[in-house]
């Protein structure tokens, strides 16, 4: 007979203003929820527990900017007397919720210090011969964040203007046009390129009919067609003088629609660069889809799956964002894919 000891299972550990209270909240826990998000959005969890006893409406009440450091733990997941772990990170309280009856309390914390203000107050300020790296590290050191800048190129610019936008804005916009990624996660603020991610060995590869795939979803639609290339035209006003780029990536078919600029570059070689990068951000929108899956910590944002069995589905993708639960219909991962361009 199998005994609890023996069961497949996944245990939430948590660690509150640093105290381990994983026994604490084993018996009042309803949910769990990590969300391991996409780019421009903060990493956060939220924690549901019954408050029969109403602790935590009163001595343990959380406080703005409490501390919580969480795991998943899987035991005996993929076989007998395996554990393995899933160390999400540190987060911060930002609100919680209450109520009856009966009393449930909902804890919610994200990736970002609390008393930083780069999400809501709103700046204008510029800068003058600067490189992205240079702006993105003043914003981490603002926030009280560590910078891991993962992104091949450093952009520099003559000016740069913020114009009534928080930090986290501006910056997200300015990484953007540049083809960078921006994720705030276990107190760093990271910046990293999707195409050298894209590049990268899967992790996993998921069958239809033999992982424990219990949901998905693909579709398409031509408001999201894939572009077959990309032409840019710029006509300086002052010398007359036109850029003319056309980026086509490797593979690309015969026929489709041809994305069309004009957008101010100084050179071909700046002119191609961007219609690269305006072409991927167009085309990434063309080959999205959904899992939901048993509980699998391999899953993380910018890692890469391959799919088999969904026909003209199939092929390597990479996870925009994993959302880990714990609850009642046991350890489930939901995850927003997208296909990678390969180029």
């Amino acid at each position: 007979m199998e005994t609890m000891q023996d069961a497949r299972r996944a245990v939430l550990v948590l660690q509150y203003n640093g105290k381990d209270v994983t026994q604490e909240i084993a018996d009042s826990l309803t949910d769990f929820n990590y969300n391991d998000a996409a780019s421009g959005s903060l990493d956060d969890l939220s924690i549901n527990l019954e408050d029969r006893e109403q602790n935590w409406q009163g001595p343990w009440a959380p406080t703005e900017g409490d501390k919580i450091k969480a795991e998943i733990r899987t035991i005996n997941w993929d076989g007998p007397g395996e554990i393995k772990k899933l160390p999400l990170g540190t987060f911060e309280v930002d609100s919680f919720d209450f109520n009856g009856s009966p009393d449930i309390v909902a804890i919610k914390a994200v990736s970002l210090p609390v008393s930083s203000d780069i999400r809501q107050e709103k700046r204008s300020r510029s800068w003058e011969k600067v490189t992205l790296k240079t702006v993105a590290d003043q914003v981490a050191n603002r926030s009280g964040l560590k910078l891991l800048y993962e992104a091949t190129d450093n952009p520099s610019y003559d000016r740069l203007e913020q114009a009534a936008l928080s930090d986290l804005a501006f910056l997200l916009e300015t990484a953007t046009k540049e083809g960078i990624a921006i994720k705030v996660s276990s107190g760093s603020l990271v910046l990293f390129d999707e195409s050298t991610y894209e590049k990268k060995a899967t992790v996993a590869t998921i069958t239809r009919g033999e992982d424990n795939v219990k949901g998905y979803g693909f579709s398409w639609g031509t408001a999201y067609v894939a572009y077959r290339s990309c032409e840019l035209s710029y006509t300086d006003t002052k010398s007359k003088k036109t850029i003319k780029a056309t980026y086509t990536p490797p593979g690309a078919p015969n026929t489709g629609p041809l994305l069309k600029l004009n957008e101010q570059v100084d050179s071909l070689a700046a002119g191609l660069k961007l219609a690269r990068r305006r072409l991927r951000e167009k085309n990434k929108e063309a080959g999205k889809g959904s899992l939901s899956l048993m509980g699998d910590i391999r899953m993380a944002a910018g890692l890469t799956i391959y799919i088999k069995g969904w026909k003209r589905f199939d092929g390597k993708y990479i996870i925009e964002s994993a959302k880990h639960s714990i609850g009642g219909s046991g350890f489930t991962t939901d995850l927003e894919i997208r296909k990678v361009l390969g180029w």
